[in-house]
């Protein structure tokens, strides 16, 4: 199941291009929509989706602009548009294609198989990659990602827990760690922890909200966070 985020300034584009992939293109689930540009760069870097389908005419901020503030890029981009002069821009922003609206269901199924089929490919070169390569004090090691419970920033280092308590410290800062793992499996719950999301028993929301790791650590969640952190369990 590859995971889709919609971003469209009118709810009846969201809507319609909605219902479209779900009883054309089921193999692409929506995860979340937004009509807010700001939102939906939030939830691209939360949900860190397979694909985006993107608006180009937005009157806060505009699809381009939007790009330009993401950090999380790694996905196949979509512009949708009512416009044909924005096509060319699309192509230079390395959208994987365009759709115009009113969306026809046969150039939605066309450019979703073509969508699906990269990210298979893609997929199969990478089937090796469950490993992350950690430099330590006295070597390098190999650590599994299913292994792995939670990190946790360290000033410019970062603490990896794993499993029977073993614990490593790696010698770089917690976003340089969160690029070397799987974006579907673990989830950045605050600016200091990232976990596992197949390793979370429960959430607890008593004197805050925590995520109740295997190992009965409670690493915190922040509270803008928690919706996006409740969805992405459901992925998982």
């Amino acid at each position: 199941m590859y995971r889709a985020i919609i971003i469209d300034d009118e709810l009846i584009g969201i809507n319609a291009l909605k219902v479209l992939i779900e009883k054309h293109t089921p193999e692409v689930k929506v995860v979340a929509t937004a009509t807010d540009p700001v939102k939906g760069i939030d939830l691209i870097e939360d949900y860190k989706p397979d694909v985006v389908f993107l608006d180009v005419s937005m009157p806060t901020m505009n699809g381009f602009d939007l790009l330009e503030k993401l950090q999380y890029k790694d996905f196949k981009l979509v512009f949708t548009t009512a416009h044909q002069e924005f096509a060319i821009k699309a192509i230079k922003n390395k959208a994987h294609d365009y759709l115009l609206k009113p969306i026809d269901i046969g150039e939605l199924r066309n450019c979703i198989a073509n969508i699906t089929n990269g990210i298979t490919e893609n997929a199969s070169k990478k089937s090796t990659k469950n490993l992350v390569e950690l430099h330590v004090k006295d070597g390098i090691i190999f650590i599994r990602f299913q292994d792995i419970i939670r990190l946790e920033a360290s000033g410019s280092y970062t603490v990896f827990y794993l499993e029977n308590k073993v614990r490593h410290v790696a010698s770089k800062n917690l976003k340089e760690c969160e690029s070397m793992l799987d974006p579907v499996m673990f989830f950045r719950c605050h600016p200091s922890h990232i976990v596992n999301l197949k390793k979370v028993v429960k959430m607890v929301s008593t004197d805050g909200l925590f995520a109740k790791m295997t190992d009965d650590s409670m690493p915190e969640i922040l509270r803008k966070n928690k919706e996006s952190f409740l969805e992405r369990l459901k992925t998982i």
